[in-house]
């Protein structure tokens, strides 16, 4: 027998493996998603164990425990040593991941990142004003203060924050989770942009998330739109 059959073979075993394990994930997540969808597991509740999965889905319990580290690694659920696993549901860690791998790999650009983070923010912004109420201002006004007394090298913290406060108070759980990971993945991006700016335009954008705050005190979607648009056409020349 020739080492391209010896190849051959070994490759067929190695694919027959993965598609076990495949078969093996699809069918654990199939079984969680319909235990979901008939309301008899919600967040926080016990998955079955790994032998009760085993002996339901007619699985090995070395695939079961491997679909569950999968699900674990996604943020699906929590492996808790000695407790069981649980379903938290907390995805995000994912999509962050995804973000991160599709920046290094080229499939998106620096160029990319800031148009999406400008078309999430406008929305976030209108359905902010929309949304926010009379107990949000004490916070507005606490981070305009802080902005005031700041120093440049502490503010790009204040931009995060500014940026995921318009998200929280847009009530929109989607536009707060894209914003989180977008900014999970690129602080560093962020940090820098800023610093060129203010190296070539001093500390404008201090001024333009100050607009985005009181745009959101006066209820004025407009003018905080106005402000995001500034926000990004001066990241934009730097990028």
């Amino acid at each position: 027998m020739h080492m391209k059959d010896f190849m051959d073979i070994e490759n067929n075993e190695i694919g027959v493996q993965g598609r076990t394990k495949d078969r093996a994930y699809e069918k654990v997540v199939h079984f969680v998603k319909e235990k979901i969808k008939s309301n008899e597991l919600k967040i926080g509740d016990k998955l079955p164990t790994e032998r009760e999965l085993s002996e339901r889905l007619e699985l090995s319990r070395n695939s079961v425990r491997e679909a569950l580290r999968t699900m674990d690694n996604m943020g699906l659920i929590s492996c808790r040593q000695g407790s069981g696993n649980y379903l938290t549901g907390e995805l995000q860690s994912i999509i962050t991941e995804s973000f991160c791998m599709m920046f290094m790999l080229n499939q998106i650009s620096d160029k990319d990142v800031s148009q999406f983070r400008r078309a999430i923010d406008i929305q976030a912004m209108i359905l902010a004003v929309r949304n926010i109420d009379d107990e949000a201002d004490e916070e507005i006004r606490e981070l305009l203060n802080k902005l005031n007394l700041n120093e440049e090298n502490k503010a790009v913290f204040l931009d995060k924050e500014i940026h995921m406060l318009i998200s929280r108070y847009s009530k929109n759980k989607l536009i707060e989770i894209m914003n989180e990971s977008l900014s999970n993945t690129f602080d560093k991006f962020i940090f820098m942009a800023r610093k060129t700016v203010i190296e070539n335009e001093e500390d404008i954008l201090t001024a333009i998330h100050k607009d985005m705050l009181q745009s959101l005190l006066e209820r004025n979607d407009g003018r905080g739109v106005l402000a995001i648009n500034k926000h990004y056409d001066v990241i934009d020349k730097y990028i």
